[in-house]
């Protein structure tokens, strides 16, 4: 009898956990979409992906710094690193870290994406673009 109590708590305790979010799988799509943008200079007012908020003079001054960082030609290899998404009763914000891998440096891409419980592809509400020395592929 005992065998099966620790077993019927063990499956209690299962089912009492919050289930494990899951990407978004609008979400990479986009923020890769958004990666070339900034690479390629669009126009970002005209994005629909991107929050209001961050189409301001700021922000378009900080993702000029931005391209120029990015190569023009394009990455050997995209990697999605990291990701995580937190829900609560406002909507779900997801944060994604990509590496874009070129032959003299790798860019270390995190884009964080919210999406409204009624929405129908999140939006990007931060953006942010590092170096790191490219990765050794020996």
């Amino acid at each position: 009898m005992g065998r099966f109590a620790g077993l019927a708590l063990a499956v209690l305790l299962a089912a009492c956990q919050a289930p494990k979010p899951t990407l978004d799988p609008a979400a990479e799509p986009i923020a890769r979409a958004f990666f070339a943008e900034v690479r390629d200079g669009g126009d970002l007012d005209a994005d629909p992906h991107l929050a209001h908020e961050l189409k301001n003079p700021t922000s378009e001054e900080q993702l000029t710094f931005f391209r120029a960082m990015i190569p023009l030609a394009p990455a050997r290899t995209i990697e999605l690193k990291t990701w995580d998404a937190k829900t609560d009763n406002v909507g779900t914000t997801t944060r994604l870290t990509q590496a874009y891998h070129y032959a003299d440096r790798t860019l270390i891409v995190q884009t964080a994406l919210f999406k409204s419980p009624g929405g129908h592809d999140p939006i990007i509400v931060g953006f942010n673009l590092t170096t790191a020395p490219p990765a050794d592929d020996s």
